[in-house]
């Protein structure tokens, strides 16, 4: 199943809302390529995710200390993703794309539900802080989408 992006995930900062439909699109081809199981394609789209991922993290940093937002909490989830993302890369290279279909759903379904989660779960807690910035706040921030 894919994700889909829509309005409710909206966070109140058109920065953060970008990186996470852009998240969204790199889990689907993250996706895509297992389900076909190209190895290269995955390993590609994985290192876009997590390198998305990394930056984005970086960006959400960045806003929340702007806004005096506590995000100690918040930041140990991150390193928990970006190790988590790793092992799966790890995990599904040494199975050298004989991945069965329990597999593939195991990983979507981690994916799918953490890039979820994290905006529905946590991101939103700085909704009502983002709520007071202009839509387009936005410090000093990592380009790179």
């Amino acid at each position: 199943m894919k994700l889909t992006w829509s309005k409710q995930l909206s966070v109140g900062n058109a920065t953060l809302d970008a990186e996470h439909q852009h998240i969204f699109k790199l889990v689907n081809e993250v996706d895509g390529a297992i389900k076909v199981k190209q190895v290269p394609r995955f390993l590609d789209a994985l290192k876009r995710l997590t390198d998305t991922s990394r930056l984005h993290f970086a960006n959400e940093a960045g806003i929340a200390r702007a806004i005096n937002y506590r995000f100690d909490q918040h930041n140990l989830e991150h390193q928990y993703i970006l190790n988590e993302m790793q092992i799966i890369e790890e995990e599904l290279i040494a199975l050298q794309g004989k991945w069965s279909e329990s597999v593939v759903e195991h990983y979507f379904q981690f994916l799918s539900t953490w890039a979820v989660d994290h905006i529905d779960q946590d991101d939103m807690k700085m909704k009502v802080t983002l709520k007071t910035f202009p839509y387009d706040f936005q410090p000093n921030l990592i380009e790179g989408f």
